[in-house]
């Protein structure tokens, strides 16, 4: 799949359609990176940690999960409302 998105982006690029070969560019590189991500499963550096021994506590997951949840209850009403005024229809 990789050598697809390759030479597709490459025909997309010689054919002038670049947004084509954005997506293909994209794609070849999440194939990539998802490859090798799964040749080297479970271990996240060789040998020493892994993806098992390498998580934080339960306690710090959870705090963690608290926060990011607050911190979207503010932050996304305030970027819906700057989308608002600066990428509004002007009237």
């Amino acid at each position: 799949m990789t050598l697809a998105f390759g030479l597709a982006a490459v025909a997309s690029l010689w054919l002038r359609r670049f947004a084509l070969a954005r997506i293909a560019a994209i794609a070849e590189v999440t194939l990539i990176l998802g490859g090798w991500s799964l040749a080297q499963y479970p271990n996240l550096i060789t040998p020493d940690i892994t993806i098992f021994n390498a998580a934080a506590p339960e306690i710090t997951l959870r705090l963690l999960s608290y926060t990011l949840a607050t911190g979207a209850v503010v932050l996304f009403p305030s970027l819906f409302f700057l989308f608002r005024v600066f990428k509004g229809k002007h009237s």
